[in-house]
């Protein structure tokens, strides 16, 4: 009786460590020092750790082990049966700001490699010395109806636009000026971005169906300008990519004359 008593709390105690794990790594990004990344998030894992962004259909923890799986069907049997194939990864160390990992099979040996990656906790990510005197952003059209837009900021938050395809009713030129809390928005982000990191970064592959974005960013403390050019922006900048697509939304615009 004894016995069975102490088998059951250890399986209370393991169950438990492993639902903790799981709630400390979901929603949680990660971004390691080559600007790859992993996010967990309702059962699902995004991931980048040769240059390409990816995702598996369901993670699990296992122990020390991380398993991305991949739930899929084949034309081998009509698309009828569901198939999945694992990838498992060694967690050598994991804490709410850093978390190790190395592919310990051959399917996830595929996808990374067999370095040891560290990853960390990406709200840590933030440098207060980046300030910037001038941001030129453009966004092209895609096949569906995103909006094409030439935007300038300058530090005091005035904002030009150059709006066409699907910009309406912004087509043309505008002028207008962000707010003290948009800037203090858009900073925030700008020193949230890993920035400094961005110089040699270069895009891993082309997505179809994406519209093309272009920064080209002046700092004030530096004369080195930086230019960046994605269809899949990096996990570090989505939020700034974000901001700019959806600022002509929310300035109060004028037309110039």
């Amino acid at each position: 009786m004894v016995k069975r008593g102490l088998s059951i709390l250890m399986f209370v105690l393991m169950f438990s460590t492993g639902y903790a794990q799981r709630v400390k790594l979901d929603s949680i990004r990660w971004i390691n020092k080559d600007l790859g990344h992993l996010f967990f998030y309702k059962g699902q894992v995004n991931f980048n750790f040769v240059g390409y962004d990816k995702f598996k259909s369901h993670y699990a923890i296992v122990k020390d082990t991380l398993i991305m799986t991949d739930i899929y069907t084949s034309s081998a049997d009509n698309f009828k049966v569901k198939h999945t194939t694992d990838f498992k990864f060694l967690i050598r160390n994991f804490t709410a700001s850093h978390l190790y990992i190395k592919a310990i099979d051959s399917n996830a040996v595929k996808l990374a490699g067999n370095l040891t990656y560290e990853f960390t906790n990406f709200k840590n990510s933030y440098d207060k010395n980046i300030q910037f005197s001038e941001i030129r952003f453009l966004s092209s059209t895609c096949h569906g109806d995103c909006p094409q837009l030439e935007i300038t900021v300058l530090a005091n938050g005035d904002y030009h636009l150059r709006g066409g395809e699907y910009a309406d009713p912004y087509k043309g030129e505008f002028a207008g000026k962000l707010s003290a809390a948009q800037l203090d928005t858009l900073n925030y982000w700008l020193k949230h971005s890993e920035l400094k990191k961005m110089y040699n970064w270069e895009q891993g592959n082309q997505v179809a169906d994406a519209p093309n974005y272009y920064f080209e960013i002046d700092f004030e403390n530096s004369k080195k300008k930086l230019s960046i050019t994605t269809n899949e922006p990096p996990m570090n900048i989505t939020d700034l990519v974000e901001f700019m697509v959806s600022s002509y939304k929310k300035v109060s615009l004028a037309a110039v004359k």
